[in-house]
Order: structure tokens, then sequence, then C-alpha cells
């Protein structure tokens, strides 16, 4: 899980994985749950934070330097998951007599740059991080996907699925498994503990009167991003709306706040946490030592 080492998106904080055909990443973005009766509580006094904590350079960066983003895969292993996934399938494909199919619908997306990275996420319940972003995009910061996406013919899709299905069996996902379910369920809390925290509380009121200072009032950042900005292309009003955004982020100390408390929380929810949390963290090594091993295998046959 690259936000991950994000399994990294979130409610109200951050998205993951987006599909296209049968494979399509989008790295860095973190999907949470919603169910919390995995997770040991982390009972006790809200953590404390500096007095003058430091926004992170991007929505992005600060994902992905979460504690819990140490959980689970990295983007190298994401990386490295779906190549040996991608070289399993065409490998099965071409014994079955698609000599042609080269994995044309499985997809990998990935930030390229770090002017990508400041797009992939930079809005969220912190605030809008990311000036670039902002003024050449608006709120219109979706990942587009390589043309002809998904696409391809001349292959079986009964053939495909079948080698997927192989693909499975002798790498097996970790989506769904205690631990990933584990991960997400405590990215989840810790989103719903920091945006009750009364220090983020605060900032957010300060936030929102600049932004209503500025002719944009909001009460909200994700609701602010969420519209309506419907145009195919960012309107000088929506330009306009996440310059503002991104300005009061700062001078509000929005950002800055709500990652120190994020962070706070989620090394409370690994302490209560951590003999399950060690355990994912073997079966996420195990999985990627296998996932080299097959792609070395597969590429030397």
């Amino acid at each position: 899980m690259a936000f991950t080492r994000v399994p990294l998106a979130a409610r109200r904080g951050a998205r993951r994985f987006a599909g296209v055909a049968a494979t399509t990443v989008v790295s860095g973005l973190l999907a949470t749950a919603c169910s919390s009766n995995l997770a040991g509580s982390a009972a006790g006094a809200p953590p404390v934070i500096t007095a003058s904590p430091t926004a992170p350079a991007s929505g992005y960066d600060g994902l992905t330097r979460l504690p819990l983003s140490a959980y689970g895969t990295s983007e190298q292993d994401d990386d490295l998951l779906f190549r040996t996934r991608k070289a399993l399938v065409v490998r099965c494909m071409k014994s079955r007599g698609d000599k042609t199919y080269s994995g044309q619908n499985m997809i990998r997306v990935a930030a390229k740059s770090s002017e990508e990275s400041e797009a992939v996420r930079p809005v969220g319940a912190w605030g809008y991080i990311g000036r670039a972003t902002a003024k050449s995009r608006g709120f219109h910061t979706a990942v587009a996907l390589p043309s002809g996406a998904g696409g391809g013919s001349g292959y079986s899709q009964k053939d495909f699925n079948a080698c997927s299905a192989e693909a499975d069996k002798q790498l097996p996902g970790l989506a769904n498994t205690d631990g990933w379910k584990l991960v997400r369920t405590l990215f989840d809390r810790s989103f719903q503990q920091t945006g009750t925290d009364r220090r983020v509380v605060t900032a957010r009121k300060r936030w929102s009167a600049c932004m209503t200072a500025a002719g944009h009032p909001a009460q909200d950042p994700e609701e602010l991003a969420a519209g309506p900005w419907n145009t195919d292309r960012p309107t000088a009003n929506e330009i306009a709306a996440a310059t503002a955004a991104e300005s009061c982020t700062g001078s509000s100390r929005l950002a800055a706040v709500y990652f120190a408390v994020l962070t706070g929380y989620q090394r409370q929810l690994i302490s209560a946490n951590s003999t399950a949390l060690t355990a994912y963290q073997k079966q996420v090594a195990e999985s990627t030592s296998r996932a080299a091993r097959l792609l070395a295998g597969s590429s030397g046959s």
C-alpha cells in the first residue's frame, strides 16, 4: 500500500487505488475502512504536539510520512507486486495461445515528479497544500490515465480471467487480510479522532474565517474542493478559490496542526496494536520476497 507505505487516502483525508480494466494503480492514495471492531483502543489524553508544528510540503507528502504508513507496502513494494503479477499473467496468456498479449490492459499510474505528487492529494481535511497545483489546476486534480488505458484487443478475455485467477494463487494479494483491514481501520480511527480534536477544530475555524475574508466563504476544505466545479477546465473563480484555500491553509496553520495531531493519534494506535501490526509487516515482507522470486523466475523463463 503505497499512500502507503500507506495502505495511503483518507476518509476525509485520502484515497488510494483506482482500477482500470484488470489492474490500474494510482500510487500514493490511501483508502480507509469504516469498521473499527478490529483495533485495540487507544484511550487516553489527546497527544501532545509541539508549539510550532511544521506543515508538510503537500498533502501527499504528509500522508506518506504518517506513522501508520510504515505498515503495509511502500511504493517500491507496490511496483514490484504489480510488475510480478503482470509478468505472471503475460506468461500464462502466451501459454494459452494469446501470443500477442503483452499486458496492455494492465496499467499502473504513478506520480513521476514532485509536481505530480503534489497534485495527487492536494486537498483534504487538513486544507489545501500546493500553490502550483492551486494556480494551475484549481480543484481539477484527478490523475489522468494514459491514452488507451484499459483497452487492448487481440486476446481472449476468458483466458485473461483464468490467468488472473492463476496469478492470484501464485501471489495472493494482501487486500482484505486481517492486517490490511487493521491498518485501514486504524487510519480511519485516527482521522476521526483528529477531526474532532479541539486544536484542529480551532485551526479549521481560523481557516474558514480567512476564506470568508478572501471572498470565498467555506466551512470545510473538502466541501469547498468538492464543488460545484463541474466544468471541463478550471474557471477563474475556481482558481481564485483554490489559491485562497492554499493561502488560508498556511496562515491558519491548519495543515501543520492537523498532521501533528494526526501523527500523535496514530502513534497511540500503533502502541495499542503493536503485535498485530508487527505480524502484518512480516506478512508484507514475505509477500514481496515471494514476488521477487516469481518475477525472477518469470523473466528467466
